[in-house]
């Protein structure tokens, strides 16, 4: 695991079963582990983790918004697969800044972490919800750089 022995982690995913088992390898590494189902696409599902987290834990001084979903391909790709891909891939990010942020500025600090595969950077040319969606990602993440980055964010 990546985090150091000692550091509280939080697992959100849609799959439960998968979360135990992640969790099971944390905690065998002397970690302690929460497993949060829920859908990181929606606002009462990061409201949902980040409450979780909070009355679990007491704060959050990590957060790593790596949730990604790949759907649609080309011009034959749907609105509900950009639909999804927004949601998942850059409105989930926001909504997790929107409420710790606020939090972070009062406390003195914590970090955003952002994932957006090099898809954020480069254009799959199979993939334009996801690419366009975690170039949204990367923008977003040097927006809160420029914005709080100075302020212990």
């Amino acid at each position: 695991m990546a985090a150091d022995v000692g550091t509280d982690v939080v697992l959100a995913d849609l799959d439960g079963p998968a979360l135990a088992s992640v969790a099971a390898e944390v905690e065998a590494a002397g970690q302690s582990a929460l497993v949060v189902v829920g859908d990181a696409a929606t606002a009462a599902g990061v409201t949902g983790l980040i409450d979780a987290a909070v009355a679990r834990f007491g704060r959050i001084d990590v957060f790593c918004a790596n949730a990604g979903i790949d759907r649609g391909l080309g011009l034959e790709a749907s609105e509900a697969d950009w639909a999804a891909s927004l949601e998942v891939n850059l409105m989930a990010h926001v909504r997790a800044a929107q409420l710790l942020v606020p939090r972070w500025l009062e406390t003195g600090g914590g970090r955003f972490i952002v994932t957006a595969s090099a898809a954020g950077l480069l254009t799959m040319l199979t993939a334009p919800a996801y690419s366009a969606s975690k170039h949204a990602a990367v923008a977003f993440a040097e927006w809160l750089r420029a914005t709080y980055g100075h302020r212990g964010i």
